[in-house]
């Protein structure tokens, strides 16, 4: 969780936009050596527990892009 709690510190900043992909990260500097928020959009899809689903991705011309659902943050 805590590449979630850098990620929407860098998106409050400006350092990111509200809808960014694992290219931005790295435009940002924001490690993500492990590949977290491919394996966190993995591991949450169709959970039955909505809350626990903070990032929303969504493909876009084959390329992955993510958001927050604010609402469920915190």
């Amino acid at each position: 969780m805590v590449l979630m709690k850098k990620l929407r510190a860098a998106i409050c900043s400006g350092q990111i936009k509200p809808i960014f992909n694992a290219r931005d990260l790295k435009d940002s500097d924001i490690d993500d050596l492990n590949n977290n928020l491919s394996n966190y959009d993995k591991k949450n899809t169709g959970s039955s527990n909505q809350n626990t689903k903070v990032l929303i991705s969504r493909d876009i011309n084959g390329e992955k892009y993510y958001s927050f659902d604010e609402q469920l943050f915190d």
